[in-house]
């Protein structure tokens, strides 16, 4: 990302960091003991302990076979990576979700194979923000000899259940706020958009902040850091029926979290984070740094390929390929540009809303459409052709990555 100051008859410019990734060491890990229950035969045992030491799950009925199947079918489609899972990841994902949900402990899992373990929570946690108490989780593996007759499964919580159930009542107060004016009449791009500005609007990038990995950060705090970001997102489009994930990888080397979304039917990356430019800023920068647009919207709904530039995706759960471009923020804006147009770039800064914004953002569909207004606006300063400001300053950011230029203090 580059930034400066375009001034009349002369370039200032600079050049200031990347967007980072979350500096953070531990974020989006979580933490699992195991215990082995050893259940040696030996000449002392009971015969009422060999019998509970080599228990088995029961086989379900044909009855209650057709009711588990049912119950997995009317799994809501919000919750993405359930729906990625093979029917015997799904049965272990529900029973993880019962425990955690109802903060149980010991719950017996229809599966002897550990291994399932990770993949399955990860799962369950990346669907499902409202599990802001849970920590980790642990295990416990009965054996008998050699082999491991069952497993139980535990969650580990950040606090009690009358602690928990009173931080979810603040939350819904917090969002009820948020959701008096949410377009949920319009189209989903509509509802999207200003779901992701309310959050922004309504926090701060802090990695000092308690409980920064959930969104009791973001909606009790108003500070957090990208999983708190993520995860509050999640939440919020959930709550009006849009389906949401967490995705968590890297970001120049730092683990990093954000969201893949689906809107209007197609799927599209966003990441809120880094649509918050205070977060970018880093609380340092020059005076017209500070004056830059508060929303950046660089990584709104973009496609796999966008996203990929800087962002290496974890894969938990296989993800779709996201291509469709109908609901990115500057196509729907109409602030795209195929090529240099100088009348829609005219009409876009006389507009009502970069007038009354005082800044503006506009995407190249190409790296040749790109580097052509960048010479033309920047460096020949075109820009005070369109703008009556002969003599003062405009400032200026441009992403080469997402090929976007941004123009403020108009």
């Amino acid at each position: 990302m580059r930034k400066g100051t375009v001034c009349w008859a002369a370039l200032i410019g600079s050049v200031i960091m990347l967007i980072q990734g979350c500096t953070f060491q531990e974020e989006l890990q979580y933490f699992l003991r195991s215990e082995k229950g050893s259940e040696q035969s030996d000449e002392s045992d009971s015969a009422d302990d060999i019998e509970e030491r080599t228990y088995e799950p029961d086989q379900p009925k044909e009855d209650e076979s057709e009711t588990s199947e049912q119950t997995l079918q009317e799994v809501s489609e919000l919750y993405y990576a359930y729906h990625c899972l093979d029917e015997k990841k799904q049965r272990i994902y529900l029973e993880m979700y019962d425990a955690l949900s109802g903060m149980k402990s010991g719950v017996p899992l229809s599966t002897v194979d550990k291994s399932d373990l990770d993949v399955v929570f990860a799962c369950v946690m990346n669907d499902h923000p409202e599990l802001f108490y849970v920590e980790g989780y642990q295990y416990t593996e009965y054996t008998f000899g050699n082999t491991t007759t069952r497993i139980t499964f535990s969650g580990t919580y950040s606090m009690t259940s009358a602690q928990a159930e009173q931080s979810r009542l603040l939350i819904e107060q917090k969002i009820a706020e948020c959701f008096q004016d949410v377009p949920l009449n319009e189209d989903e791009y509509s509802t999207v958009k200003y779901l992701y500005e309310w959050l922004i609007n309504n926090t701060e990038y802090d990695k000092t902040v308690e409980n920064n990995q959930n969104i009791r950060s973001v909606f009790l705090e108003g500070r957090s850091v990208c999983q708190g970001y993520a995860k509050a997102m999640q939440y919020m489009l959930q709550k009006v029926g849009i389906q949401c994930l967490l995705v968590t990888g890297f970001t120049n080397g730092e683990r990093h979290g954000w969201n893949l979304v689906r809107v209007n039917g197609a799927y599209y990356y966003l990441d809120p984070t880094w649509g918050d430019v205070s977060y970018a800023l880093g609380g340092e920068g020059d005076a017209s740094e500070r004056f830059a647009p508060s929303i950046n919207y660089d990584y709104f709904l973009v496609t796999t390929d966008e996203i990929t530039w800087t962002h290496s995706i974890e894969k938990v759960v296989e993800l779709p390929l996201c291509i469709a471009v109908d609901d990115n923020y500057f196509v729907r804006e109409g602030l795209y540009f195929e090529d240099y147009d100088e009348g829609k770039f005219a009409a876009v800064m006389n507009s009502e809303a970069v007038e009354e914004a005082g800044c503006v953002t506009i995407k190249c569909g190409s790296q040749e459409t790109y580097e052509l207004m960048v010479q033309t606006l920047i460096e020949s300063q075109k820009i005070f052709d369109f703008i009556d400001k002969r003599g003062a300053s405009i400032s200026y950011t441009s992403n080469d990555q997402q090929r976007t230029i941004s123009f403020w203090n108009l």
